[in-house]
């Protein structure tokens, strides 16, 4: 089970505006990073600090509107052909990358923001300047906001953009570890995973509030004696009599198998070892001097142990661990 805690959540979006004084552009893309966009946005949505939204791929702006969310909604990934029809019909703004983008508009009467490439190397003009009376908004996007000297770097290059642009347009490039610049010409700032309470730095100086938990429930309770194998490939051997437990959630729900003999999950605050692969639907645990019986929830994430904490302990980042967290797993707003 995950849980969103709609007053963390509400928190957070405070604070970014707070310490930003500057409103939001909510990303909420990859099914809202994985915490479920259907019952992020409608939370989102509510809150005068958030100004817009942005996805990954027209499909997912479209499912935004099906939500009833209203206002603009950023379409990160450009537009594609076949996507012309569906942009226009659900009034999507499209982020144009990449002239082929230029050459599906056409002289179509869409409102698109322009991207411009300042050392990410991903998507965006390079050299090129584009001039269009259909632009309401530039950005760009930091490479490796730990890195001062490199996103200062990329900060003014941005800003020399920026300034041969006229009029009122929005413009963009603070992520969630971006904030800590506080750019002073841009008008949003562009978060997804500060929403969470995740921090993106060590060292960072907003008050955020995790918002998610997420707990699953043993399936099985048993001893086993000293020199058992446990779980494929026999990577575990008892090295004594052991109570060992066997928790409905594997790789299959977004555990990551690197935490395989490594990690723990909590119950109360106590820590369980994993022991033994992880397997696609279980995980087994070392439950020794613990009363835990079958039925008993599990803690994965909670307010003490986030998801930022996991990914380090799993050698990946938290964005990675929060979009594999599976859809099956069951999810709720408290």
């Amino acid at each position: 089970m995950l849980r969103v805690k709609r007053s963390a959540i509400e928190h957070n979006v405070k604070e970014l505006f707070r310490y930003s004084g500057k409103k939001l552009i909510a990303v909420v893309k990859s099914d809202a990073y994985g915490m479920g966009v259907r019952y992020i946005a409608p939370i989102l949505r509510e809150l005068p600090e958030v100004d817009s939204f942005a996805v990954a791929c027209v499909d997912e702006g479209v499912f935004l509107r099906e939500l009833g969310i209203k206002g603009e909604v950023l379409i990160l990934g450009g537009i594609l052909p076949e996507e012309i029809e569906a942009v226009k019909e659900y009034e999507l703004t499209p982020v144009v990358s990449d002239p082929e983008h230029l050459k599906v508009l056409g002289k179509e009467d869409i409102k698109f923001h322009i991207k411009y490439d300042t050392g990410m190397g991903r998507l965006g003009f390079v050299e090129e300047f584009i001039e269009d009376p259909r632009i309401v908004g530039v950005m760009s996007h930091l490479s490796t906001p730990a890195d001062e000297k490199f996103s200062r770097e990329q900060i003014k290059k941005f800003e020399e953009i920026v300034r041969r642009y006229k009029g009122r347009l929005k413009i963009h490039l603070e992520s969630s570890a971006g904030v800590i610049y506080k750019v002073p010409y841009t008008t949003h700032i562009r978060v997804g995973l500060a929403l969470y309470g995740e921090k993106p730095l060590r060292y960072y100086p907003l008050d955020l509030k995790p918002a998610v938990s997420l707990e699953a429930r043993l399936l099985s309770v048993k001893e086993v004696p000293k020199g058992f194998p446990i779980s494929y490939g026999r990577t575990f051997i008892t090295q004594r009599r052991t109570k060992i437990g066997v928790v409905a959630f594997g790789y299959a729900d977004g555990l990551m198998k690197s935490l395989s003999n490594r990690g723990y999950l909590l119950h109360k605050g106590l820590r369980l070892p994993i022991i033994g692969n992880i397997t696609m639907d279980m995980t087994i645990l070392d439950l020794s001097g613990t009363d835990i019986k079958v039925g008993d929830w599990v803690t994965v994430v909670n307010e003490e142990r986030t998801f930022g904490e996991l990914a380090r302990e799993a050698g990946t980042i938290p964005y990675e661990l929060m979009c594999n967290v599976s859809s099956r797993v069951k999810r709720e707003v408290i």
